[in-house]
């Protein structure tokens, strides 16, 4: 899947340049000289390792801001002595996912961090006991100086209300600069002025950064996604990733995966990113439940296609779920 979306990228990268760079191609090379020569050309536009003539050639216009997911997350460790309890990953630099050790908590939750000119939002607080207060207070003070700002708000929300994505609340709560948006439905639809729960789609602006706000219940009630538009990146909490789809209120949740698959029906969708991977990567096959070391698994990151294949699935069992294994997540009603 990776050297597919990459091949796409230069692909499309050459597409862009090909018609830029006719004055350095020389014109009697034959068509496939030309072609090889316009993919090597589409190749260092993207590494950044062009001679100075290719060089000039502006970047192609994604739309959004792209960023680089690595191939494996560190996943606990066979031996846990000295593991850190948070792993923390740039997406790019307005963009950071932190994920937590199974050496901390066997759920190893994934939260994520975003920043706009005036405020900053954090999804999720993790699992168990640790000390996640500290170590985004302190991202967000690096982040802060490196961008000149004498402050910035933060604002703590949630993907849904279970215990894996909230234990760190009370590290932040009362703090200056920091709005902690409770996890109960109240304090959410009052937070992002929801007044027609689940239905509409509200935003919220973090300062030159808009994401839109989708109530997607079923897995729990509060379940939100949220779509940055910045960087074309949808986050679907524990109601989509590479791992077994609990769902508590079907009709809710068949409903809510429509919902997701009509709003990014017209959008670019760089990635669907969940909070947990339990799948290996070996297809249909999934880590036992309280697995803490996961050496080989799925990678973090899926597609509109895969959310179009569970609303197929879904449709398919007309409004009565059972257990389903796809090739990249299981349904477990």
């Amino acid at each position: 899947m990776r050297l597919a979306s990459i091949s796409v990228t230069i692909a499309v990268v050459a597409l862009q340049i090909a018609p830029k760079i006719e004055g350095i191609l020389a014109v009697d090379y034959s068509p496939m000289i030309r072609s090889l020569l316009v993919g090597f050309a589409a190749i260092c536009v993207l590494l950044g390792t062009c001679p100075e003539a290719i060089s000039k050639v502006p970047r192609p216009d994604l739309g959004f801001r792209p960023g680089v997911l690595p191939d494996r997350w560190p996943a606990g460790a066979a031996r846990c002595a000295g593991v850190p309890e948070f792993h923390i990953h740039r997406y790019n630099e307005n963009f950071y996912i932190i994920r937590q050790s199974g050496c901390s908590n066997y759920e190893k939750p994934f939260l994520y961090l975003l920043f706009g000119r005036t405020r900053a939002l954090l999804i999720d607080t993790g699992a168990g006991r640790t000390e996640v207060g500290k170590r985004i207070r302190k991202l967000v003070s690096n982040w802060r100086i490196r961008h000149h700002l004498r402050s910035i708000q933060l604002i703590v929300a949630h993907s849904h209300a279970h215990g894996d994505h909230i234990a760190g609340d009370s590290q932040f709560a009362g703090l200056r600069d920091v709005t902690l948006v409770s996890p109960n439905l109240a304090s959410v639809t009052s937070f992002f002025r929801f007044t027609r729960w689940p239905e509409e789609i509200v935003t919220l602006d973090l300062g030159s950064r808009v994401l839109d706000v989708i109530p997607i219940p079923g897995h729990e009630a509060t379940s939100l996604a949220y779509y940055d538009r910045e960087s074309a990146v949808l986050l679907t909490g524990d109601t989509l990733y590479p791992g077994r789809l609990y769902i508590s209120d079907q009709a809710a949740y068949v409903r809510s995966i429509a919902r997701l698959v009509e709003f990014t029906r017209d959008k670019s969708v760089a990635h669907i990113l969940g909070t947990h991977i339990e799948n290996t990567r070996t297809p249909y096959l999934d880590y036992p439940i309280g697995t803490t070391y996961q050496p080989d698994e799925h990678v973090l990151e899926l597609g509109r296609g895969q959310l179009i294949e569970l609303n197929e699935a879904l449709a398919e069992m007309r409004g009565s779920l059972v257990r389903k294994v796809l090739r990249d997540f299981t349904i477990s009603p």
